[in-house]
C-alpha cells in the first residue's frame, strides 16, 4: 500500500462533525433532563425542583446552555484537534516509512534490481512447486574492477555503472528470468533450466562479454568485466540455500580467472568451507600480528655488502602449520583483507628494520590489487610515520601483471610514492608481455630479473644472453637491476662479471627472523673484512 493512499483520520470535516455530534448529544440530554426526567423521575422518587417555566421558558434556557456550553469548548476542540492532528500525522509517517522500508528490502534502489531478500522469496516459491520440472539455474555474478572505479571516480559514478550494469543484464536475459543485486558488486540471474547445459554456458559467456564492453558516461571511460559461478537444480541442490552456496563455490572457483565462468562441481564446496575458515582464521592472524615478516638479503654483487632485505610474509596457522604465502595472500585478496595484512606486515618490518643500519633498506611486495586502490600512498605513508621509518629506505615491488588492469589508476599511485621518495621495482621482469612499455610508462627504479632466467642460464645460452639483454637496456635507461633466485657461487660470479647491481637468494641466505638478522649482518661483515 502506498503512503499516498493513506488518508488522514483527523481532519477539519471529521472535526466539524464530531462537534456537531457533541452539539446535537448536549441538546438531547439537556432536554431529556427539562422535559422527561424533570417532569416525571424525580417525581417518583420524592423530589421536586419546582415548575417555575414554561415550556418556551425552557427551551430557551436549553438553547442558551447548548449554546454556552459550545462556546466554551471550542478551545478545548482546537486544542485537542491539533493534538489529534499530530498524532495522525505521525501514524502516516510511521506507514510510509514502513513502506519505504519494505521497498528498500524488496528493491535496490541504486541499480533498480530486486534485492537478495526477494531474490530468495522468489527462488523459495518456485523451487517449492519445481517437482516435475526440468528444474531452475543460478548464475552468480561479480563485476570485476568495480570498487577500483568508484574509488577512482566517486560513488555517483559507481551509482550509474550499476544503473547500466543492470539494463545490459536485463536486455540479454529471457522474460522468464529474474536479475538481482545481492550485495556491493555481485548480481544473480534466476531462471528455468534450460534443457542443455551447454546453453547456460552460452548465456554466461555472453553476459560476460556484454559486460565487459567499455562504459562511457559523462566523458568517463572505465573498462569492468565479470566472473560468473553457476548451480543448477535439482542436481546442486533443491532448496534456495543449497543452490546460492553451490553458486557462490563455484563463484570461487571461477575467481581464479577473472573473467570466466564455472559450474558448480562438488569438490568445490569443500574448497570454499577450506577458504572461509581460513579466512576467518586469517582475520584474527592479521588483527593478533601472527602474521610475520622473514627477510632476505639483498646483497650488492660488486663486493658481497649486503644493501637491504626483502619482506616476505609468514604465517604458521596454530593447528594447520605453515601456510604458503600464495595461499593466504590469495583468501586476503579475495577477501579484501590484503589491505590489513600488507600494512600489519609493513609495520612490522618497518619496526624491525629501525633497529638495523640506517643505509639497509626493505622491500616489500604489493599486489596487483592494491594498484587499483588509490588510497594507498597516503595508507603507506601512515604506516611509515607512525613507525618514524623514512620512506628512502622503502622499496616497493610491483609486478607486471599489476599494470595491465589499469594502467592509468597504477601510474598514478606508483607516481604518488615515487613522490614521496619511495623506490619501485618492477619483479619478474622478462616473463610479462608488455615489459617496454611499462619501462617507458611508469616511475621504474629498479629491475629483478626473474629467477627462472637466472636458474637456467648456466645451460641455456639464450638464457644468458637475455640477461645480457636486460641488463643493456636498464644500464641505458639508468635503472638497477637485482638477479633473484641465486643459488650457486657460479651464478654470484657471472652476474657480477657482466655488471647485474644486486643478487638475492638462497645462496647468500634463506629467509630469516628479525632476530636473527643482526646475526647475519655481523657474519656477513666479518666476510667482507677478510675479503678485503
Amino acid at each position: 500500500m502506498s503512503s499516498n493512499r493513506t488518508p488522514p483520520v483527523v481532519t477539519p470535516a471529521s472535526v466539524l462533525v464530531s462537534f456537531a455530534a457533541m452539539l446535537a448529544l448536549m441538546g438531547i440530554t439537556s432536554t431529556s433532563w427539562e422535559f422527561a426526567i424533570r417532569d416525571q423521575v424525580l417525581p417518583q422518587l420524592g423530589m421536586s425542583l419546582g415548575t417555575g417555566f414554561d415550556d418556551a421558558s425552557r427551551w430557551r434556557f436549553i438553547l442558551t446552555a447548548v449554546a454556552f456550553a459550545a462556546l466554551s469548548q471550542i478551545g478545548p476542540a482546537l486544542m485537542l484537534f491539533r493534538a489529534m492532528r499530530r498524532l495522525d500525522q505521525a501514524r502516516i509517517a510511521v506507514i510510509k516509512a514502513r513502506e519505504e522500508a519494505d521497498s528498500l528490502a524488496r528493491y535496490d534502489p541504486q541499480s533498480g534490481l530486486p534485492s537478495r531478500r526477494m531474490l530468495r522469496d522468489h527462488m523459495r516459491k518456485r523451487l517449492a512447486v519445481s517437482t516435475g520440472t526440468s528444474g531452475y539455474a543460478l548464475l552468480l555474478i561479480e563485476i570485476d574492477r568495480f570498487k577500483a572505479t568508484t574509488d577512482l571516480h566517486g560513488l555517483q559514478m559507481g551509482d550509474k555503472l550499476l544503473l547500466e550494469i543492470a539494463n545490459r543484464m536485463k536486455r540479454l536475459l529471457p522474460p522468464e528470468a529474474i536479475a538481482s543485486r545481492v550485495s556491493g558488486e555481485e548480481f544473480a540471474v534466476f531462471l528455468p533450466r534450460p534443457g542443455k547445459l551447454e546453453a547456460l554456458g552460452k548465456m554466461a559467456q555472453q553476459m560476460i562479454s556484454h559486460l565487459s564492453v567499455h562504459y562511457q558516461l559523462e566523458g568517463i571511460d572505465a573498462r569492468l568485466g565479470a566472473t560468473i559461478g553457476i548451480a543448477v537444480t535439482p542436481d546442486n541442490g533443491t532448496d534456495e540455500g543449497d543452490v546460492m552456496r553451490a553458486a557462490e563455490a563455484a563463484l570461487y572457483r571461477a575467481k581464479h580467472k577473472p573473467g570466466s565462468y564455472r559450474f558448480f562441481e562438488p569438490a568445490m564446496d569443500e574448497e570454499l568451507k577450506r577458504s572461509r575458515r581460513l579466512q576467518r582464521d586469517l582475520n584474527g592472524a592479521i588483527t593478533g600480528n601472527a602474521i610475520v615478516p622473514h627477510y632476505q638479503p639483498l646483497v650488492r654483487l660488486a663486493d658481497g655488502e649486503v644493501v637491504g632485505f626483502e619482506v616476505l610474509a609468514r604465517w604458521n596457522h596454530p593447528t594447520q602449520g605453515f601456510i604458503a604465502p600464495d595461499v593466504f595472500i590469495s583468501i586476503a585478496e579475495d577477501s579484501a583483507l590484503i589491505g590489513q595484512l600488507t600494512e600489519s606486515v609493513l609495520k612490522q618490518a618497518c619496526l624491525d628494520a629501525a633497529k638495523w643500519p640506517d643505509h639497509l633498506k626493505i622491500a616489500m611486495n604489493l599486489s596487483p590489487i592494491q594498484l587499483k586502490d588509490i588510497g594507498l600512498p597516503e595508507q603507506i605513508m601512515r604506516t611509515l610515520k607512525t613507525c618514524n621509518f623514512p620512506p628512502r629506505r622503502l622499496e616497493i615491488e610491483i609486478t607486471e601483471t599489476a599494470l595491465v588492469d589499469d594502467d592509468k589508476t597504477a601510474n598514478g599511485i606508483l607516481t604518488r610514492l615515487r613522490g614521496m621518495g619511495i623506490e619501485i621495482a618492477l619483479d619478474d621482469f622478462g616473463t610479462g608481455y608488455s615489459s617496454l612499455q611499462n619501462l617507458r610508462m611508469f616511475p621504474v627504479t629498479k629491475l629483478k630479473i626473474d629467477k627462472s632466467f637466472v636458474r637456467s642460464m648456466n645451460r641455456d645460452a639464450n638464457a644468458k644472453k637475455l640477461i645480457s639483454g636486460i641488463l643493456a637496456l636498464s644500464r641505458s635507461l639508468g635503472i638497477a637491476t637485482t638477479a633473484e633466485g641465486i643459488e650457486e657461487p657460479a651464478e654470484a660470479d657471472h652476474l657480477a662479471s657482466i655488471d647485474c647491481d644486486f643478487g638475492q637468494g638462497y645462496f647468500y641466505a634463506k629467509p630469516m627472523i628479525a632476530d636473527d638478522v643482526p646475526r647475519f649482518l655481523k657474519g656477513n661483515a666479518r666476510t667482507l673484512s677478510a675479503a678485503q
